[in-house]
């Protein structure tokens, strides 16, 4: 299973949150909860950048 450590390109906060209960970690297919917030374009019908909850800054979602 995948640990999402990952660190905010901005504040450099620690980014991965709670852990995931063992039993549902593979519907996740990670470890950990991830603490970054998703920002969505109803337009694009996606996601198209991450926010860090601490500092607020922004950056691009790659995965298009």
């Amino acid at each position: 299973m995948k640990d999402n450590k990952e660190n905010c390109p901005h504040c450099l906060a620690e980014l991965q949150g709670d852990p995931i209960p063992e039993d549902s970690q593979k519907l996740y297919g990670a470890t950990h909860f991830s603490r970054k917030i998703g920002l969505y374009d109803q337009n694009t019908d996606r996601t198209v950048k991450w926010m860090c909850p601490d500092c607020k800054g922004e950056w691009n979602f790659k995965g298009h």
